[in-house]
């Protein structure tokens, strides 16, 4: 088996990543983790429950290594979105907010115990971040995602290495990146929320091309929840649906609709949950992570106003089987939903 250094990976990267491949490849197909732990504070190998209050800027975060112990700060505040992810490569999250009107980003790394803050211009109006880590140093880059162009530009954090760009996307399209091929490199992917069609560029291919549909049954609204859910280290296709009537006529349950990449990207059992007692369509908010420790994607939702009581943030761990589920009964705030990781 051939190995792919950095250097040769980056050169892969700018050949595929023109405008003119691009945009041949997108007329011909149609537009057809996210393998990302980046949700891990503590560096003990278990994501966090974290949401953020953009209103007022808040943070709440619970941390697994003290008994979730929670922990509140201000970071960011209206038209900020929070982003918990590893930038500096030390396996634990950094506190990071990004201004959608200017592009500015600040950041607050581990490494140095979240002092002093670092800020650069990164992006601007109709620009949104993404995670992921696009050089397989373990650290994740900078990266934007212009939703009415389709432009990528990816800040790659190896020093010397620069910034690279390219077009997949545009409208009606959302950012889906992640390892979808296990080899250590996050992979550029759409959705297309029309049909809900992936389009994914797998780095060991030179960028090749995947599309392919999650089976939703009919259910909505629909939001895109890619994680390694089966523990193979690839990042598996997967939609949450906030409504999901193809469970017995249910519009109050929810779902998670997923492909497994171990199983050649089919479609496995979907998991189905009720969402609120009072017969209308969930507002619980996906977060799925890795709960447990056990390399595998858990299910999990954040309510943000469950029973006039706060934010409820429930989770189910495939270490258990799914069977029963934890909950965190924690946050109020007027507008709190999990950090983007």
């Amino acid at each position: 088996m051939a190995v792919t250094t950095r250097s040769a990976h980056r050169q892969q990267w700018q050949k595929w990543m023109s405008a003119t491949m691009l945009g041949g490849l997108l007329a011909t197909a149609g537009l057809a983790g996210n393998f990302n732990r980046n949700g891990d504070f503590n560096g003990d190998g278990i994501m966090d429950p974290a949401v953020y209050d953009e209103p007022t800027g808040e943070w709440h975060v619970l941390l697994s290594g003290s008994d979730y112990k929670p922990q509140s700060f201000g970071w960011g505040g209206p038209g900020w979105t929070a982003i918990q992810s590893d930038y500096d490569g030390d396996g634990r999250a950094d506190i990071v907010a990004y201004n959608r009107a200017t592009g500015r980003w600040a950041f607050l790394y581990s490494r140095r115990r979240f002092t002093p803050p670092e800020y650069i211009p990164f992006g601007g109006r109709d620009w949104t971040p993404v995670t992921g880590d696009y050089d397989g140093d373990g650290a994740s880059d900078p990266t934007i995602y212009n939703k009415t162009t389709g432009e990528w530009r990816i800040m790659l954090s190896r020093p010397g290495n620069g910034t690279i760009s390219g077009r997949l996307g545009g409208p009606g399209y959302k950012a889906v990146s992640g390892d979808y091929d296990g080899d250590g490199f996050s992979d550029p992917g759409v959705y297309r929320e029309s049909d809900g069609l992936w389009l994914v560029l797998f780095s060991s291919r030179d960028y090749a091309a995947r599309s392919c549909y999650v089976d939703t049954k009919g259910d909505g609204p629909l939001v895109p929840a890619p994680a390694d859910y089966d523990g193979d280290r690839k990042t598996d296709p997967a939609v949450f649906a906030y409504s999901a009537p193809s469970w017995y006529g249910k519009r109050h349950v929810f779902a998670f609709h997923l492909l497994s990449s171990s199983r050649n990207f089919r479609q496995i059992e979907s998991f189905y949950h009720l969402g609120r007692e009072d017969g209308k369509t969930s507002n619980a908010d996906p977060a799925q992570g890795d709960y447990d420790g056990d390399g595998k994607a858990d299910f999990a939702i954040s309510w943000p106003d469950f029973e006039s009581a706060g934010v409820m943030w429930r989770m189910w761990k495939s270490s258990r089987n799914y069977g029963g589920h934890d909950d965190v009964l924690q946050w109020n705030g007027t507008d709190v939903h999990p950090v983007l990781r």
